[in-house]
């Protein structure tokens, strides 16, 4: 099983929010832009939060972590539009695009800090496996926590 492990997330991340923001000022509305958005609203301002709260991988579970991205990231959403309500900008794309995004980038940088002062092999990293994985009987109730993310999405 090929496995691939990034040390930082966090630039892929911020990369992908580099190009969310160019999809949305130089493409016309469609389906790409709800599906790059997705992911952009409802999970990186919380994962970027967790990560800066809990830069060690020790702390959180990644399935802790997943979830609580979620969470974290629903709840946040509805203090930036209130700030913005009683801001000179309003609710509108462009204001909500850059204040998740400087949200994003704010977070990464604090994590980013955070990281860097710990010894290498505390810092949470990200590993990926390519192939087809066994199961172990004791990680149904991972899968149904996926599965109910899915859902929820």
């Amino acid at each position: 099983m090929l496995s691939i492990r990034i040390r930082n997330e966090l630039i892929l991340l911020n990369l992908f929010v580099v190009i969310f923001i160019v999809a949305i000022i130089f493409f016309p509305p469609n389906v790409l832009r709800i599906v790059l958005a997705l992911p952009f609203l409802l999970f990186f301002p919380g994962y970027t939060f967790m990560a800066a709260v809990f830069p060690r991988k020790d702390q959180l579970d990644i399935m802790d972590r997943i979830a609580l991205s979620f969470g974290i990231s629903i709840a946040v959403l509805p203090l930036v539009g209130l700030i913005l309500n009683y801001s000179p900008w309003g609710i509108r794309l462009e204001p909500v695009l850059y204040s998740i995004s400087s949200l994003i980038f704010a977070m990464s940088i604090i994590a980013w800090l955070r990281r860097r002062k710990l010894p290498q092999q505390d810092r949470f990293g990200t590993d990926f496996r390519l192939g087809l994985p066994r199961l172990p009987e004791r990680s149904l109730p991972r899968v149904l926590s996926v599965v109910l993310i899915i859902a929820i999405l």
